[in-house]
């Protein structure tokens, strides 16, 4: 699912979060599936219209949707001990297979070592202040937080190495026991939860229902239909919002 960057629900979204003081930033959800990466490439593509540098981060591991543009050996940062970030690849330009989208970003690490070595003490804060010298904003897409396994870096840690985190809830499928479970592991660690962002997607409003179902009839009735969807969307009561 690609989101338009300039969407007014985008703009709203940015406009609370990205406009403030907040520079780190986690997109996370309970389960697989409920648009993360969707909000994550829309929030970048909107600070990026913005004016201002943005690095995505994929920490997604379950589903990495991140890879290099170029086919250019991968450079990696200088040994340990010489910089505060473990070997990870350098921030590069990156494609995603969600549409024609070229960012700034640092894919999913593949290998068990490194991620075990973001998932020490401090590792993370580190990384950030580093990234943070060189870029106005990093955006987080993490891998689902009621799903976290031994292969994944844990996104409440991620969370809470940030300045804050968003919680993405899937309309009709994501069930309050799931995001409560995933708020709670959220505040266990200590992460700062700005706001949840409700994803409509599986639950359209009446107006795109009956917008959908009129298109069922155009092929026979195309004046009615074209009639019908005029009415339809110039409607007052159904343009309100709930």
């Amino acid at each position: 699912m690609h989101l338009n960057p300039q969407h007014m629900e985008i703009e709203q979204i940015y406009s609370r979060l990205l406009s403030t003081s907040q520079r780190a930033l986690s997109i996370c959800a309970a389960n697989p599936g409920e648009g993360v990466t969707s909000v994550a490439l829309a929030l970048a593509q909107r600070n990026l219209l913005a004016g201002k540098s943005t690095l995505l981060v994929d920490f997604n591991c379950y589903r990495p949707t991140l890879k290099p543009l170029l086919s250019l050996q991968n450079k990696t940062i200088g040994p340990l001990k010489d910089r505060l970030c473990p070997a990870v690849t350098e921030p590069q330009l990156l494609s995603c297979a969600q549409g024609e989208l070229a960012l700034t970003g640092i894919p999913c690490p593949q290998r068990r070592e490194l991620i075990m070595t973001f998932r020490k003490p401090g590792m993370l804060e580190r990384c950030i202040d580093l990234w943070l010298q060189n870029y106005d904003t990093v955006l987080f897409d993490t891998s689902a937080i009621n799903r976290s396994n031994a292969n994944n870096i844990p996104p409440e840690r991620v969370a809470a190495a940030c300045d804050g985190a968003v919680l993405v809830v899937l309309a009709g499928r994501t069930t309050e026991a799931m995001a409560d479970s995933a708020i709670t592991r959220l505040r266990d660690e200590g992460a700062q939860l700005l706001a949840c962002i409700y994803n409509d997607r599986d639950n359209p409003c009446l107006k795109n229902e009956l917008l959908r179902e009129l298109k069922r009839l155009e092929p026979r009735f195309k004046g009615i239909v074209r009639y019908l969807g005029a009415w339809l969307h110039n409607n007052r009561l159904l343009a309100m919002s709930i």
